[in-house]
């Protein structure tokens, strides 16, 4: 038979003592900083402030937009020579040119107004 009586057999294991945990660490949550944009950053050494950015982002939509409107003007009118009146002569191609240039200047002093306030 064994040395050891029953009653000891049956008792739970005396297991080692877990050691203790550490305290979790401080931690206080910052605010991501946003990234500057780097075109911001070049205006900025240059002495232009955002506002005045966006100001030249409308002045060069309203070149865009009186470049655009003649262009499309000259297309349509070439378009319509071309399909519709199918002659040799380029009245649609002229009259084209003529309403891309007005719509283009009236698009021009509608953003330019829009540019002044």
């Amino acid at each position: 038979m064994s040395a050891k009586s029953d009653a000891e057999e049956l008792a739970e294991p005396e297991l080692p003592a877990r050691p203790r945990l550490p305290e979790p660490p401080q931690v206080s949550y910052q605010r991501p900083r946003s990234l500057e944009d780097p075109a911001e950053r070049y205006l900025k050494r240059r002495g232009i402030g955002g506002e005045d950015a966006g100001n030249m982002g409308k002045a060069m939509g309203i070149g865009t937009a009186l470049v655009g409107s003649i262009i499309g003007g000259v297309l349509v009118g070439w378009l319509v020579d071309k399909y519709l009146i199918k002659s040799a002569t380029p009245y649609g191609l002229i009259v084209g040119f003529l309403l891309g240039t007005i719509s283009g200047f009236a698009n021009l002093i509608k953003l330019a107004n829009a540019l002044n306030k």
